[in-house]
């Protein structure tokens, strides 16, 4: 049985824009007519011709339907292309304004690829698609017509081309399912091939230096990008098949009218000339019909690839409250933050567990600075995830004094936090600040001293391509212009060197204390512990007994370089 052709895109369109309306579909319908009467005059002019000379009342009639064909045409494709342009905007801010309300978690178990795939390859799949398939559309009509008009001079004529074409659709379409989920796998395999090429782009350094790992990660990839290949080869050559058949259909059907409708109708006359003329005419707009199908087929897909993304991003933010969002009162003036209970767990695609952090108790105070330290893989930064709510906890409550953390204002208390991940991306714009001094600026980058690495100007950074100490310290100037009561630092003082180490732990640190700021440090500089007011260590998931903070061997004097002067203006 042969699968109904549907159009899916047509669906798509009214559901984004409501702007499928009655004047397309009427234009779509009288540019196919028109091309069709083309046809007719023509051949109606061609007998006249023939008897009487040129008929200006043809020629006129001829340029009614050319006037028309191409009015019509054009209004379907500008409007195509603005209904779909329209339609992909809307989906494209849709899918990433649920992905920036979706917690942290969830995104990473759909995958940066699959995300990334959806929102720009499959919508730009859709986009390209639409004009042409409206243009097919408007080759649908003139097809029909067509027919009628072969129908009009020869009822056998027009029975035998019927028969002909459904047979060429029909070979066409017999495979049509084993090819779209042919690919839907193509366009799994591809997601794998983007997420190779992430690998040579994010190691690259590495892979120049060690020719081995390289070759092995290029072998990976020319690997991915062949599955790819043999996927869509196996797909396409489907449709090729089925194209030599359609192809062979078409002439097939101009043969059995020269040969066989004379012998049908016992007649060999002009109307066959028409008739031949007629097919021709037609084989043009029907074979860019069938050649559509394709299209069709990678449409749906890339159609359900978007619903099937989006839902997942619905049930994912069906664990948020609806309704308006709370705001937790007083939370500028907190006491402290307290962990009561609070477990997650890391689950491979079996749900067995991987990791499991907690249950944990901890409270982190106003004003002081909070040392988190431990061995790789303890749960460092899972715990920092949990505290600033980018991570849902399985299981225990987060509190602020005496207010609960809950999905209604999660995002009034995200809103106490600035924090530096050691995953963390650079804007070189300073996105969310309102009415920034520029020589404000200028002076923490003094401060962090890269003010000889970037300069500030017209609201952006002059370059952000910077070593990895380097972003670090330009990501801490962004987060003291955001001017947070709570500071969270993941491994900032990795990567730098001694001078700015000391000046980070020595200086920056006491100082943000002193302007009434809570830092939680996640750090191994153990020669640097006697600066946090408490210590606390996570092994397996779980939090040790609060150490006392070490205490210096000696008396430290802070290297304090360029950023000498007016570190306490800074922090005002």
């Amino acid at each position: 049985m042969i699968p109904p052709l549907r159009l899916g895109i047509l669906e798509f369109l009214q559901q984004e824009t409501h702007a499928l309306d009655r004047k397309l579909l009427v234009m779509t319908a009288a540019s196919g007519t028109a091309n069709a009467a083309i046809l007719a005059v023509i051949n109606a002019s061609v007998d006249v011709i023939g008897k009487t000379g040129p008929d200006w009342r043809h020629f006129s009639l001829f340029g009614i339907a050319l006037a028309l064909f191409v009015y019509s045409l054009r209004y379907v494709l500008y409007e195509s292309t603005r209904i779909s342009e329209e339609a992909i905007r809307r989906v494209r801010v849709r899918l990433a304004d649920k992905v920036r309300r979706a917690d942290l978690f969830s995104l990473e178990s759909i995958g940066e690829a699959d995300i990334h795939a959806r929102i720009n390859r499959e919508t730009s799949v859709i986009v390209q698609s639409a004009r042409p398939l409206f243009a097919a559309a408007q080759s649908a009509v003139m097809v029909l017509f067509t027919m009628l008009y072969v129908a009009a001079v020869s009822p056998i004529a027009v029975i035998l081309c019927g028969a002909m074409i459904a047979g060429g659709v029909a070979v066409y379409l017999k495979d049509r399912r084993a090819v779209e989920e042919g690919l839907q796998d193509a366009s799994r395999r591809e997601d794998e091939l983007f997420t190779a090429l992430n690998g040579v782009l994010r190691g690259f350094k590495e892979l120049r230096i060690n020719r081995l790992k390289s070759d092995d990660v290029f072998e990976e990839f020319g690997a991915a990008a062949a599955r790819v290949r043999d996927v869509r080869t196996r797909v396409m050559l489907r449709f090729s098949d089925s194209m030599v058949f359609v192809e062979a259909f078409f002439q097939a059907l101009v043969g059995a009218i020269v040969f066989i409708l004379p012998v049908l109708s016992g007649t060999f006359s002009a109307s066959i000339v028409k008739i031949v003329a007629a097919v021709l005419f037609m084989i043009g707009p029907l074979s860019a019909v069938v050649m559509m199908i394709p299209v069709v087929s990678q449409v749906e897909v890339a159609v359900a690839n978007i619903r099937r993304l989006e839902a997942r991003l619905d049930e994912i933010l069906a664990g948020s409250a609806s309704g308006e969002e709370e705001e937790i009162a007083g939370l500028d003036r907190f006491e402290e933050i307290r962990l009561e209970g609070v477990a997650f767990s890391y689950r491979s695609p079996d749900g067995s567990v991987d990791f499991r952090l907690g249950p944990v108790d901890a409270v982190v105070k106003r004003g002081e600075i909070l040392f988190l330290v431990g061995g790789n893989g303890s749960g460092k930064t899972t715990f920092l995830k949990l505290l600033t709510a980018l991570y849902v906890p399985e299981q225990g409550v987060i509190s602020v004094d005496s207010t609960a953390v809950t999905p209604r204002n999660v995002q009034s208390y995200r809103h106490l936090f600035s924090a530096i991940f050691s995953d963390f991306h650079l804007f070189d714009r300073l996105y969310g600040l309102r009415e920034i001094d520029p020589a404000r600026v200028e002076q923490l980058l003094e401060l962090m001293q890269i003010s000889g690495k970037t300069t500030f100007r017209d609201g952006r950074f002059s370059t952000i391509s910077l070593s990895t100490g380097q972003r670090k310290r330009l990501a801490l100037v962004i987060s003291y212009l955001e001017d947070k009561p709570v500071y969270v630092f993941d491994e900032v003082a990795a990567d730098q060197d001694p001078q700015f180490r000391a000046h980070f732990y020595e200086v920056l640190l006491p100082e943000l204390k002193k302007a009434g700021k809570t830092v939680i440090v996640i750090s191994h500089d153990d020669r640097y512990f006697h600066v946090a007011d408490r210590v606390l260590r996570m092994e397996y998931g779980k939090i040790g007994a609060p150490e006392p903070p070490a205490k210096p061997a000696r008396k430290r004097r802070a290297r304090r370089g360029a950023a000498k002067p007016d570190e306490e203006t800074v922090l005002q």
